[in-house]
């Protein structure tokens, strides 16, 4: 196993990054977004254990970090194809911060792999429990041989996170789509399927909190958009 680790600061801005590789099997693209909702899953349970406060999954770092994964089938290094420091992935999208990290690695088979391997390195551990972090995003990208995995992590200035509470189709409206899903994901359950939400949707989609995701919830949801539609101003949280 290879590890490379670089930490560098800039001025008034933290930068951060660490690299790792491994041997591999290859992913179907189609799995993307369930692997990049599970490593935010897999490193808030790493932060809630250590005591720090959860990331959230952002658009904009999901998509920047896309991009790096893309490029690392190129060149595996934390300076892009043409010579640019990574972070400026990022902010080519509009970003800004305060404090960024990057993670990269390849040839881990999934997520919990990856995270295994990023967890026992030391640079890697690191950006994963910084208290400098409030945001996070995720990349996955494959040459057809090798699987690249990057994690991005911002102090989250002016970003937004792409699930709330009730919301789990990433689309910013909490309405009878997601009741819909949420319904759906408890009757394939039911016929003793895995259901159609991953961990990060079904997180979300527990809306009284009750540890599970089903038709009560879907109920909440419903009034919920209802109550919107109508006018109403309170978050779900607080309806």
């Amino acid at each position: 196993m290879k590890i490379k680790n670089i930490i560098s600061v800039l001025s008034a801005l933290f930068v951060t990054v660490s690299a790792l590789t491994h041997s591999f099997v290859s992913v179907s693209a189609e799995q993307y977004q369930n692997q990049k909702d599970e490593v935010v899953m897999l490193v808030n349970e790493q932060r809630t254990a250590n005591g720090k406060a959860i990331l959230y999954e952002s658009a904009l770092l999901n998509q920047a970090a896309q991009v790096r994964a893309e490029e690392l089938i190129s060149s595996f290094s934390h300076t892009r194809p043409d010579g640019r420091k990574s972070f400026t992935a990022f902010t080519d999208l509009g970003g800004t911060y305060m404090a960024i990290g990057e993670n990269i690695a390849f040839g881990y088979p999934t997520e919990a792999d990856v995270m295994n391997g990023w967890m026992n390195s030391e640079g890697h551990r690191a950006n994963i429990l910084s208290d400098a972090y409030s945001a996070m995003g995720v990349g996955v990208a494959t040459d057809g041989a090798s699987l690249y995995w990057v994690q991005l992590f911002t102090d989250g200035k002016n970003l937004t996170s792409i699930y709330t509470l009730g919301n789990i189709n990433r689309d910013t409206v909490t309405n009878a789509t997601d009741a819909s899903l949420v319904l759906r994901d408890a009757a394939d359950k039911g016929a003793g399927n895995s259901g159609i939400l991953n961990r990060m949707q079904r997180n979300f989609a527990d809306v009284n909190q009750n540890q599970k995701a089903d038709s009560e919830d879907a109920s909440v949801i419903l009034r919920y958009a209802a109550y919107v539609g109508a006018g109403g101003t309170n978050s779900i949280e607080n309806f």
